[in-house]
């Protein structure tokens, strides 16, 4: 088969998973991040918006001390920032840190699907974004997102390492929060949703190498796409 031609939820189980089974409960502060960037990677929580501890503490159900720790997480990562007298925001990435994450994602992705295998985690992702791009063209464009964010998680998870779906959660947020706003105003998605379709098809076949063969085209082609919506943002 050739690949084809370029072209609301709440973000439940959005982020990347590390297996099934029970586990512990995590502590607050980790659980508080958890969920927050989750949100982030459903464009729950948008660049720039400010996050107010007393109220979001209450939602969380946690202490407001576990949430300066869950916010100082994700300050680490890149998604959060502390901005004097102010309080907590939702970072807006530039271009510098575009190209970085773009540059990540090349090595974990296409490593992935260089040495990997479609494991139990990335079918389950790939299988949710296959409902969610059969749609057809009046699929709204979040859905398209939520389904794209599902594609690239599931290709992670071809590596069956848990440590590269972490690192890949907290990524696919912050790329998540280059996308906005473009998720509504232009036609980012809907311009990769065949290519995704494809990609999820070949995948759930088995057939890494055909996907790791166009990959890299496709990624080169989103960073410029994202690039140049800033740029003309800046103008």
């Amino acid at each position: 088969m050739t690949v084809p031609a370029r072209g609301g939820v709440t973000g439940e189980g959005l982020a990347p998973g590390v297996g099934g089974g029970e586990s512990a409960p995590a502590p607050a502060p980790v659980a508080a991040a958890a969920q927050l960037r989750q949100r982030i990677a459903a464009a729950g929580l948008v660049p720039g918006e400010r996050l107010g501890e007393v109220a979001l503490a209450a939602e969380l159900q946690v202490s407001r001390n576990s949430l300066r720790e869950a916010f100082t997480m994700l300050a680490s990562e890149g998604l959060v920032e502390r901005r004097p007298h102010r309080g907590v925001f939702v970072t807006a990435p530039g271009p510098e840190d575009v190209r970085g994450l773009y540059r990540t994602r090349r090595v974990i992705q296409l490593g992935a699907l260089e040495h990997g295998e479609l494991t139990p985690g990335a079918a389950r992702h790939l299988r949710c974004a296959q409902d969610l791009l059969s749609g057809g063209p009046d699929t709204p464009a979040r859905v398209l997102g939520d389904a794209n964010h599902r594609v690239h998680v599931g290709i992670v998870d071809l590596a069956g390492a848990p440590e590269l779906t972490r690192l890949m959660a907290s990524v696919q947020a912050r790329v998540r929060l280059a996308f906005h706003p473009m998720d509504e105003q232009t036609r980012l998605h809907m311009q990769f949703a065949d290519r995704n379709r494809w990609i999820v098809e070949r995948l759930l076949a088995g057939d890494l190498p055909a996907v790791h063969a166009m990959f890299g085209d496709y990624l080169d082609e989103a960073e410029h796409f994202v690039l140049a919506h800033l740029a003309a943002a800046g103008d």
